[in-house]
């Protein structure tokens, strides 16, 4: 008798479970705990969601493709030991994310995982940071993974999963997707490539769906 295939729920971070970015949440935590005053200004000034420079950075990405804000959160880490941004997520994640939780979607992977499903955190996000949550959650997890060298970060990424999110899930069950039951819970229109093969797909909105989610047969899960 064959064994039944396994039930995994890939669940998003930003956006999905907390109501924030939280790369850059945490960046500008630890700047804050570590004094660098000019780095924290900087930071807090582009990540404003209603500012001019926010703003303009997210014009560039539609227009270039490249995430400059981005880009300037991990830039600001450059030098910095790996311990010392690990210390700053446990703090940030226990103390400052669960104001930005978004209950409902956190109640849909809670009522999931009771029927079965095993859930697995998969985001573009910096390992320190979904690795914490992951840990305080209780449950697996795929991320981001920053460039370091002899402890301490570069600035940049050694591996970015942003568009590359079934490929990384594929790699950490060691098998296809189509060889599960699988589902995605979401609020990224660059994670098509699981709502594509997810059965369930939720969609993660605040107040509205967005454009691209109506064109998938999908649970819209709004906030």
């Amino acid at each position: 008798m064959k064994a039944p295939k396994p039930r995994i729920l890939a669940v998003d971070v930003c956006g999905t479970l907390y109501d924030t970015n939280t790369t850059a949440g945490l960046v500008i935590f630890h700047h804050a705990r570590r004094g660098h005053r000019w780095r924290h200004a900087i930071l807090t000034a582009l990540s404003r969601r209603k500012g001019i420079l926010r703003t303009g950075l997210v014009v560039i990405a539609k227009l270039t493709g490249f995430d400059a804000h981005r880009a300037l959160v991990l830039a600001s880490l450059r030098g910095e030991s790996l311990t010392s941004v690990q210390a700053s997520a446990t703090r940030y994640v226990t103390d400052h994310l669960p104001r930005h939780a978004i209950l409902a979607t956190h109640a849909r992977v809670d009522q999931m995982r009771a029927a079965g499903w095993k859930p697995v955190l998969v985001s573009n996000a910096i390992a320190p940071v979904i690795e914490e949550i992951a840990r305080q959650l209780d449950l697996p997890c795929i991320a981001s993974q920053p460039r370091v060298r002899a402890g301490r970060l570069t600035g940049r990424l050694s591996h970015d999963l942003t568009g590359q999110k079934r490929k990384a899930v594929e790699v950490y069950l060691n098998t296809s997707l189509d060889k599960v039951h699988f589902a995605v819970i979401t609020d990224n229109k660059s994670d098509q490539d699981l709502v594509a093969v997810a059965k369930p797909a939720v969609l993660v909105a605040p107040g509205t769906p967005r454009k691209w989610m109506r064109d998938w047969d999908a649970d819209i899960l709004c906030h």
